[in-house]
Protein backbone atom coordinates (compact mmCIF):
# COMPACT_ATOMS: atom_id res chain seq x y z
CA UNK A 1 0.00 0.00 0.00
CA UNK A 2 0.84 3.63 -0.97
CA UNK A 3 1.39 5.96 2.09
CA UNK A 4 2.96 9.47 1.96
CA UNK A 5 5.89 9.74 3.48
CA UNK A 6 4.51 12.44 6.06
CA UNK A 7 1.60 10.22 6.76
CA UNK A 8 3.60 7.44 7.68
CA UNK A 9 5.83 9.35 9.75
CA UNK A 10 2.82 10.77 12.21
CA UNK A 11 1.96 7.02 13.53
CA UNK A 12 3.11 6.57 16.51
CA UNK A 13 6.27 4.73 16.86
CA UNK A 14 5.82 3.03 20.75
CA UNK A 15 4.63 0.29 21.09
CA UNK A 16 1.64 -0.59 22.24
CA UNK A 17 0.73 -3.88 24.02
CA UNK A 18 -2.11 -5.29 22.78
CA UNK A 19 -4.91 -7.37 25.33
CA UNK A 20 -5.48 -10.12 22.91
CA UNK A 21 -8.41 -11.47 25.68
CA UNK A 22 -10.57 -8.61 24.75
CA UNK A 23 -9.47 -7.52 21.23
CA UNK A 24 -11.86 -8.56 18.46
CA UNK A 25 -10.62 -11.43 17.19
CA UNK A 26 -11.05 -11.21 13.64
CA UNK A 27 -11.49 -14.23 11.36
CA UNK A 28 -9.36 -15.33 9.00
CA UNK A 29 -10.03 -15.88 5.35
CA UNK A 30 -7.62 -17.55 2.87
CA UNK A 31 -7.05 -15.79 -0.30
CA UNK A 32 -8.14 -19.06 -2.25
CA UNK A 33 -11.42 -18.67 -0.51
CA UNK A 34 -13.64 -21.09 1.20
CA UNK A 35 -14.70 -24.43 -0.03
CA UNK A 36 -18.59 -24.44 -0.59
CA UNK A 37 -20.77 -27.96 -0.39
CA UNK A 38 -21.12 -27.17 -3.93
CA UNK A 39 -17.31 -28.06 -4.34
CA UNK A 40 -16.32 -24.57 -5.19
CA UNK A 41 -13.75 -22.59 -3.58
CA UNK A 42 -15.64 -19.18 -3.21
CA UNK A 43 -13.79 -15.42 -2.47
CA UNK A 44 -14.26 -12.40 -3.94
CA UNK A 45 -12.57 -12.50 -7.31
CA UNK A 46 -14.50 -15.46 -8.17
CA UNK A 47 -17.61 -13.83 -7.11
CA UNK A 48 -17.39 -11.06 -8.94
CA UNK A 49 -17.08 -13.15 -12.47
CA UNK A 50 -20.83 -13.94 -11.90
CA UNK A 51 -22.69 -11.47 -14.15
CA UNK A 52 -25.36 -10.82 -11.01
CA UNK A 53 -22.67 -10.42 -8.07
CA UNK A 54 -20.48 -8.18 -10.16
CA UNK A 55 -23.61 -5.90 -11.43
CA UNK A 56 -25.37 -6.00 -8.00
CA UNK A 57 -22.53 -4.89 -6.01
CA UNK A 58 -20.91 -2.09 -8.54
CA UNK A 59 -24.43 -0.61 -9.28
CA UNK A 60 -24.28 0.20 -5.08
CA UNK A 61 -20.56 1.07 -5.41
CA UNK A 62 -20.66 3.71 -8.38
CA UNK A 63 -23.93 4.57 -7.12
CA UNK A 64 -22.40 5.67 -3.92
CA UNK A 65 -19.47 6.82 -5.29
CA UNK A 66 -21.28 9.56 -8.36
CA UNK A 67 -23.46 11.12 -4.92
CA UNK A 68 -21.50 14.52 -4.02
CA UNK A 69 -20.79 14.18 -0.05
CA UNK A 70 -21.14 17.87 1.36
CA UNK A 71 -20.41 19.73 4.65
CA UNK A 72 -23.54 22.34 6.03
CA UNK A 73 -23.39 24.94 8.66
CA UNK A 74 -26.26 26.03 10.76
CA UNK A 75 -25.88 29.50 11.95
CA UNK A 76 -29.07 31.49 13.84
CA UNK A 77 -31.52 29.48 12.06
CA UNK A 78 -29.59 29.46 8.62
CA UNK A 79 -28.38 26.74 6.81
CA UNK A 80 -25.23 26.93 4.15
CA UNK A 81 -22.92 24.20 2.75
CA UNK A 82 -19.78 24.87 3.23
CA UNK A 83 -17.49 25.61 -0.01
CA UNK A 84 -13.94 23.56 -0.53
CA UNK A 85 -10.99 25.48 0.40
CA UNK A 86 -7.81 24.80 -1.14
CA UNK A 87 -5.36 26.57 0.74
CA UNK A 88 -7.17 24.87 4.07
CA UNK A 89 -7.79 21.75 2.61
CA UNK A 90 -10.78 21.37 4.50
CA UNK A 91 -13.01 18.46 4.65
CA UNK A 92 -15.32 19.33 1.42
CA UNK A 93 -12.37 20.67 -0.93
CA UNK A 94 -11.01 16.77 0.03
CA UNK A 95 -14.30 15.36 -0.90
CA UNK A 96 -15.57 17.27 -3.29
CA UNK A 97 -12.06 17.89 -5.36
CA UNK A 98 -9.32 15.55 -3.82
CA UNK A 99 -9.00 13.59 -1.23
CA UNK A 100 -4.88 12.87 -1.08
CA UNK A 101 -1.92 14.29 -3.02
CA UNK A 102 -2.10 11.64 -5.57
CA UNK A 103 -4.89 13.65 -7.68
CA UNK A 104 -7.43 11.05 -6.67
CA UNK A 105 -10.83 12.16 -7.68
CA UNK A 106 -13.90 12.28 -4.86
CA UNK A 107 -15.47 9.04 -7.09
CA UNK A 108 -12.43 6.72 -7.23
CA UNK A 109 -11.88 7.48 -2.79
CA UNK A 110 -15.63 6.73 -2.69
CA UNK A 111 -15.53 3.66 -5.07
CA UNK A 112 -12.72 1.93 -3.17
CA UNK A 113 -13.68 2.92 0.18
CA UNK A 114 -17.18 1.13 -0.97
CA UNK A 115 -15.61 -2.06 -2.27
CA UNK A 116 -13.82 -2.97 1.62
CA UNK A 117 -16.41 -2.09 2.73
CA UNK A 118 -19.27 -4.43 0.45
CA UNK A 119 -16.86 -7.37 0.09
CA UNK A 120 -14.20 -7.32 3.27
CA UNK A 121 -17.41 -5.67 5.65
CA UNK A 122 -15.00 -3.33 6.80
CA UNK A 123 -13.55 0.13 5.25
CA UNK A 124 -11.48 2.19 7.27
CA UNK A 125 -10.65 5.85 6.22
CA UNK A 126 -7.44 7.36 7.67
CA UNK A 127 -6.94 10.84 8.41
CA UNK A 128 -3.48 11.58 9.57
CA UNK A 129 -2.51 14.73 11.43
CA UNK A 130 -0.51 15.77 9.00
CA UNK A 131 -0.40 19.54 6.47
CA UNK A 132 -1.66 19.49 3.51
CA UNK A 133 -4.77 17.31 4.95
CA UNK A 134 -5.43 13.86 3.35
CA UNK A 135 -7.65 11.18 3.30
CA UNK A 136 -6.48 7.77 2.83
CA UNK A 137 -7.81 4.09 2.72
CA UNK A 138 -6.32 1.44 4.35
CA UNK A 139 -6.86 -1.84 3.24
CA UNK A 140 -9.30 -3.84 5.35
CA UNK A 141 -7.38 -7.31 5.01
CA UNK A 142 -4.21 -6.04 6.80
CA UNK A 143 -6.07 -3.53 9.22
CA UNK A 144 -7.82 -4.52 12.20
CA UNK A 145 -8.95 -3.28 15.76
CA UNK A 146 -7.54 -3.73 18.88
CA UNK A 147 -7.83 -2.77 22.59
CA UNK A 148 -4.49 -1.48 24.27
CA UNK A 149 -3.75 -3.18 27.22
CA UNK A 150 -2.98 -0.93 29.93
CA UNK A 151 -5.20 1.60 29.26
CA UNK A 152 -8.24 -0.50 27.24
CA UNK A 153 -7.82 2.60 24.52
CA UNK A 154 -8.97 1.72 21.45
CA UNK A 155 -5.98 1.06 18.65
CA UNK A 156 -6.11 0.41 14.70
CA UNK A 157 -3.20 -2.13 14.07
CA UNK A 158 -1.99 -1.80 10.72
CA UNK A 159 0.63 -4.65 8.95
CA UNK A 160 1.97 -2.22 6.12
CA UNK A 161 3.92 -4.25 3.47
CA UNK A 162 7.21 -2.72 4.05
CA UNK A 163 7.51 -3.13 7.58
CA UNK A 164 8.54 -6.02 9.63
CA UNK A 165 6.20 -5.10 12.39
CA UNK A 166 2.90 -3.78 12.69
CA UNK A 167 1.96 -0.30 13.37
CA UNK A 168 -0.42 1.43 15.29
CA UNK A 169 -2.71 4.43 14.34
CA UNK A 170 -5.27 6.16 17.53
CA UNK A 171 -9.33 5.73 16.75
CA UNK A 172 -9.60 9.21 16.77
CA UNK A 173 -7.59 9.21 13.51
CA UNK A 174 -10.17 6.63 11.47
CA UNK A 175 -13.32 6.78 10.44
CA UNK A 176 -14.04 2.91 10.28
CA UNK A 177 -17.53 1.62 8.66
CA UNK A 178 -18.77 -2.00 9.01
CA UNK A 179 -21.85 -3.87 7.22
CA UNK A 180 -23.29 -7.33 9.10
CA UNK A 181 -21.04 -6.79 12.55
CA UNK A 182 -20.08 -9.66 14.82
CA UNK A 183 -20.70 -10.34 18.17
CA UNK A 184 -18.11 -7.78 19.47
CA UNK A 185 -19.50 -4.72 17.28
CA UNK A 186 -15.83 -4.13 15.82
CA UNK A 187 -15.81 -5.97 12.79
CA UNK A 188 -17.84 -6.17 9.81
CA UNK A 189 -18.16 -9.16 7.97
CA UNK A 190 -18.63 -8.74 3.83
CA UNK A 191 -21.44 -10.23 1.38
CA UNK A 192 -19.35 -12.85 0.57
CA UNK A 193 -18.91 -15.03 3.54
CA UNK A 194 -22.87 -15.22 3.78
CA UNK A 195 -23.66 -15.78 0.39
CA UNK A 196 -20.81 -18.36 -0.16
CA UNK A 197 -22.78 -21.19 -0.50
CA UNK A 198 -25.19 -19.77 -3.57
CA UNK A 199 -21.87 -18.35 -4.73
CA UNK A 200 -20.80 -21.87 -4.96
CA UNK A 201 -23.69 -23.44 -6.64
CA UNK A 202 -23.76 -20.75 -9.05
CA UNK A 203 -20.63 -20.87 -9.80
CA UNK A 204 -20.33 -24.60 -10.64
CA UNK A 205 -23.64 -24.08 -12.64
CA UNK A 206 -21.54 -21.74 -14.61
CA UNK A 207 -19.01 -25.10 -14.96
CA UNK A 208 -21.66 -27.41 -15.67
CA UNK A 209 -23.09 -25.46 -18.62
CA UNK A 210 -19.67 -24.69 -20.10
CA UNK A 211 -18.74 -28.31 -19.79
CA UNK A 212 -22.32 -29.10 -21.48
CA UNK A 213 -21.28 -26.61 -24.57
CA UNK A 214 -17.51 -28.24 -24.63
CA UNK A 215 -19.25 -31.42 -25.25
CA UNK A 216 -21.53 -29.85 -27.74
CA UNK A 217 -24.35 -32.72 -28.66
CA UNK A 218 -21.93 -35.85 -27.01
CA UNK A 219 -23.67 -36.68 -23.87
CA UNK A 220 -21.59 -38.70 -21.24
CA UNK A 221 -22.62 -42.28 -20.63
CA UNK A 222 -21.92 -46.08 -21.82
CA UNK A 223 -20.50 -47.63 -24.41
CA UNK A 224 -21.36 -50.97 -25.13
CA UNK A 225 -18.63 -53.29 -27.52
CA UNK A 226 -19.30 -56.90 -29.30
CA UNK A 227 -16.71 -59.37 -28.68
CA UNK A 228 -13.77 -57.11 -28.14
CA UNK A 229 -11.64 -57.83 -24.83
CA UNK A 230 -9.46 -54.51 -23.91
CA UNK A 231 -6.48 -55.40 -22.46
CA UNK A 232 -5.35 -52.00 -21.12
CA UNK A 233 -6.08 -48.58 -20.51
CA UNK A 234 -4.87 -46.63 -23.81
CA UNK A 235 -6.75 -48.76 -25.85
CA UNK A 236 -9.54 -47.83 -23.81
CA UNK A 237 -9.04 -44.04 -24.61
CA UNK A 238 -8.08 -45.01 -28.39
CA UNK A 239 -11.99 -46.88 -28.48
CA UNK A 240 -13.40 -43.71 -26.85
CA UNK A 241 -12.01 -40.45 -28.46
CA UNK A 242 -12.00 -42.24 -31.97
CA UNK A 243 -16.43 -42.62 -30.82
CA UNK A 244 -16.70 -38.70 -29.62
CA UNK A 245 -13.66 -37.24 -31.48
CA UNK A 246 -15.87 -36.03 -34.24
CA UNK A 247 -19.07 -34.83 -31.98
CA UNK A 248 -17.65 -33.11 -29.13
CA UNK A 249 -16.73 -29.70 -28.55
CA UNK A 250 -19.08 -26.50 -29.81
CA UNK A 251 -17.49 -27.22 -33.65
CA UNK A 252 -18.81 -30.70 -33.70
CA UNK A 253 -22.33 -29.56 -32.29
CA UNK A 254 -24.85 -31.30 -34.44
CA UNK A 255 -22.96 -33.80 -36.08
CA UNK A 256 -23.25 -37.34 -36.93
CA UNK A 257 -21.12 -39.94 -35.45
CA UNK A 258 -20.41 -42.93 -37.03
CA UNK A 259 -19.74 -46.35 -35.24
CA UNK A 260 -18.38 -49.23 -36.60
CA UNK A 261 -19.64 -53.29 -36.34
CA UNK A 262 -17.24 -52.96 -32.96
CA UNK A 263 -20.34 -50.81 -31.06
CA UNK A 264 -22.76 -52.84 -29.83
CA UNK A 265 -24.72 -49.86 -28.36
CA UNK A 266 -24.61 -46.65 -26.22
CA UNK A 267 -26.57 -45.60 -23.15
CA UNK A 268 -26.40 -42.28 -22.14
CA UNK A 269 -26.46 -41.65 -18.36
CA UNK A 270 -26.87 -37.78 -18.29
CA UNK A 271 -29.87 -35.53 -18.15
CA UNK A 272 -30.04 -32.56 -20.34
CA UNK A 273 -30.18 -29.38 -18.63
CA UNK A 274 -34.00 -28.93 -19.64
CA UNK A 275 -35.03 -32.18 -17.56
CA UNK A 276 -33.40 -31.02 -14.31
CA UNK A 277 -34.03 -27.93 -14.31
CA UNK A 278 -30.86 -26.60 -14.61
CA UNK A 279 -31.74 -22.82 -16.01
CA UNK A 280 -34.33 -22.48 -13.47
CA UNK A 281 -31.98 -23.34 -10.43
CA UNK A 282 -29.75 -20.89 -12.12
CA UNK A 283 -32.05 -18.10 -11.92
CA UNK A 284 -33.30 -18.81 -8.39
CA UNK A 285 -29.49 -18.52 -7.39
CA UNK A 286 -29.08 -15.40 -9.13
CA UNK A 287 -32.13 -13.92 -7.29
CA UNK A 288 -30.92 -14.97 -4.15
CA UNK A 289 -27.64 -12.99 -4.72
CA UNK A 290 -29.88 -10.05 -5.66
CA UNK A 291 -31.65 -10.43 -2.08
CA UNK A 292 -28.11 -10.77 -0.65
CA UNK A 293 -27.45 -7.09 -1.65
CA UNK A 294 -30.83 -5.52 -0.53
CA UNK A 295 -31.14 -5.14 -4.46
CA UNK A 296 -34.38 -4.83 -5.93
CA UNK A 297 -34.53 -7.04 -9.39
CA UNK A 298 -35.34 -4.56 -11.31
CA UNK A 299 -32.09 -3.07 -11.10
CA UNK A 300 -30.93 -6.00 -12.14
CA UNK A 301 -32.44 -6.59 -15.21
CA UNK A 302 -34.88 -8.95 -13.70
CA UNK A 303 -38.74 -9.67 -12.40
CA UNK A 304 -41.43 -6.87 -13.49
CA UNK A 305 -41.36 -3.19 -13.11
CA UNK A 306 -45.02 -2.04 -11.51
CA UNK A 307 -43.51 1.55 -11.40
CA UNK A 308 -45.09 5.15 -12.71
CA UNK A 309 -41.52 6.88 -12.54
CA UNK A 310 -38.44 6.92 -12.48
CA UNK A 311 -38.33 9.09 -9.18
CA UNK A 312 -40.44 6.02 -7.56
CA UNK A 313 -38.04 3.68 -9.08
CA UNK A 314 -35.19 5.00 -7.65
CA UNK A 315 -36.34 6.52 -4.37
CA UNK A 316 -37.24 2.53 -3.34
CA UNK A 317 -33.91 1.72 -3.84
CA UNK A 318 -32.59 4.79 -2.10
CA UNK A 319 -34.32 4.02 1.19
CA UNK A 320 -33.75 0.30 0.82
CA UNK A 321 -30.56 -0.49 -0.59
CA UNK A 322 -28.38 2.73 -0.57
CA UNK A 323 -29.40 4.69 2.64
CA UNK A 324 -27.62 2.55 5.68
CA UNK A 325 -24.68 3.13 3.53
CA UNK A 326 -25.18 6.49 3.12
CA UNK A 327 -25.87 7.48 6.73
CA UNK A 328 -23.47 5.76 8.34
CA UNK A 329 -20.64 7.52 6.30
CA UNK A 330 -22.89 10.71 7.44
CA UNK A 331 -22.18 9.88 10.74
CA UNK A 332 -18.70 8.79 10.97
CA UNK A 333 -18.07 11.66 9.27
CA UNK A 334 -19.21 13.90 11.69
CA UNK A 335 -17.81 12.03 14.40
CA UNK A 336 -14.75 11.87 13.41
CA UNK A 337 -14.19 14.47 11.05
CA UNK A 338 -15.38 17.76 12.97
CA UNK A 339 -14.61 18.93 16.42
CA UNK A 340 -16.82 18.72 19.03
CA UNK A 341 -17.96 22.48 18.57
CA UNK A 342 -18.61 21.83 15.02
CA UNK A 343 -20.50 19.11 15.73
CA UNK A 344 -23.45 20.66 17.06
CA UNK A 345 -24.00 23.07 14.23
CA UNK A 346 -22.13 21.23 11.49
CA UNK A 347 -23.01 18.19 9.54
CA UNK A 348 -22.45 16.06 5.97
CA UNK A 349 -24.97 15.03 3.51
CA UNK A 350 -25.11 12.82 -0.23
CA UNK A 351 -27.02 15.15 -1.98
CA UNK A 352 -29.65 12.45 -2.58
CA UNK A 353 -31.20 13.79 -5.76
CA UNK A 354 -28.42 13.13 -7.76
CA UNK A 355 -29.92 9.63 -7.93
CA UNK A 356 -33.16 10.85 -8.78
CA UNK A 357 -32.94 10.68 -12.83
CA UNK A 358 -36.22 12.92 -13.70
CA UNK A 359 -36.60 13.82 -17.57
CA UNK A 360 -36.99 17.63 -18.42
CA UNK A 361 -40.61 17.79 -17.92
CA UNK A 362 -40.61 16.56 -13.94
CA UNK A 363 -37.84 18.55 -13.46
CA UNK A 364 -39.61 21.87 -14.38
CA UNK A 365 -42.80 20.57 -12.51
CA UNK A 366 -40.92 20.04 -9.40
CA UNK A 367 -38.99 23.26 -9.68
CA UNK A 368 -42.43 25.23 -9.94
CA UNK A 369 -43.65 23.87 -7.05
CA UNK A 370 -40.76 24.61 -4.88
CA UNK A 371 -40.97 27.88 -5.92
CA UNK A 372 -44.65 28.56 -5.53
CA UNK A 373 -44.68 26.39 -1.50
CA UNK A 374 -41.52 28.91 -0.77
CA UNK A 375 -38.98 25.98 -0.73
CA UNK A 376 -36.99 27.19 -3.29
CA UNK A 377 -36.14 30.63 -5.11
CA UNK A 378 -35.94 30.78 -8.65
CA UNK A 379 -32.50 31.57 -8.13
CA UNK A 380 -31.90 28.32 -6.06
CA UNK A 381 -33.93 26.33 -8.58
CA UNK A 382 -31.58 27.34 -11.32
CA UNK A 383 -28.43 26.98 -10.05
CA UNK A 384 -29.43 23.70 -9.38
CA UNK A 385 -29.73 23.31 -13.02
CA UNK A 386 -26.71 24.80 -13.77
CA UNK A 387 -28.31 27.95 -14.81
CA UNK A 388 -27.10 31.54 -14.49
CA UNK A 389 -28.73 32.76 -11.16
CA UNK A 390 -29.87 35.81 -12.15
CA UNK A 391 -28.35 38.52 -9.81
CA UNK A 392 -28.82 41.37 -12.06
CA UNK A 393 -32.72 40.23 -11.35
CA UNK A 394 -33.42 41.28 -7.78
CA UNK A 395 -36.93 39.41 -8.18
CA UNK A 396 -35.47 36.19 -8.77
CA UNK A 397 -34.03 36.06 -5.61
CA UNK A 398 -37.39 36.07 -3.82
CA UNK A 399 -39.77 33.69 -2.01
CA UNK A 400 -43.06 33.18 -3.72
CA UNK A 401 -46.62 31.83 -2.51
CA UNK A 402 -50.01 31.28 -4.02
CA UNK A 403 -52.20 33.54 -2.64
CA UNK A 404 -54.76 30.85 -1.73
CA UNK A 405 -52.60 29.73 1.20
CA UNK A 406 -53.14 31.15 4.53
CA UNK A 407 -52.47 30.46 8.06
CA UNK A 408 -54.63 28.07 10.73
CA UNK A 409 -57.53 30.63 11.63
CA UNK A 410 -56.95 33.54 9.16
CA UNK A 411 -58.44 34.50 6.12
CA UNK A 412 -57.74 33.74 2.77
CA UNK A 413 -55.66 36.61 1.67
CA UNK A 414 -57.82 38.86 -1.25
CA UNK A 415 -55.20 41.06 -2.15
CA UNK A 416 -53.23 39.88 -4.56
CA UNK A 417 -49.21 39.46 -3.51
CA UNK A 418 -47.17 42.06 -4.80
CA UNK A 419 -44.22 39.80 -4.87
CA UNK A 420 -45.60 37.09 -7.01
CA UNK A 421 -44.82 37.45 -10.61
CA UNK A 422 -48.50 36.44 -12.87
CA UNK A 423 -47.99 35.93 -16.17
CA UNK A 424 -49.57 38.10 -18.61
CA UNK A 425 -53.07 37.76 -20.56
Amino acid sequence: MIISKAAKESIKTAPVQVDNTNSPRKEFISTYGEQTAAGEFVNVERSQTLSTFYRAANTIIDDVAMMPFQQFARVDGNISRVEPDPKLYNIPYLMEVSPNQWGWTPFQFKQVKMQWKLFHGNSYVWRPPVFPQQLLILPADITRPVIEKETGRLWYEVRFSNTEKPEYIPDVEIMHEMINPDASGFIGRGVVRFARETIGRRLGANKTKSKFYSQGLNPSGILFLENIEIKDDAERDKIRDGFTGKISGSDGAYSIAVADKRIKDFKPVSLSPKDSEFLASMEYDDREIANFFKMPLHMLNMGKEAYNSNEQKFGEYLQQTLDPHLVAMEQGARIRWLTFEQQGSNYFKFNRSSLLRMNAKDRAETNEILIRSMQRTPAECREKDDYNAGEEHPELQKFYMTNNYSAIGEKPNAEPNPQRITPKE
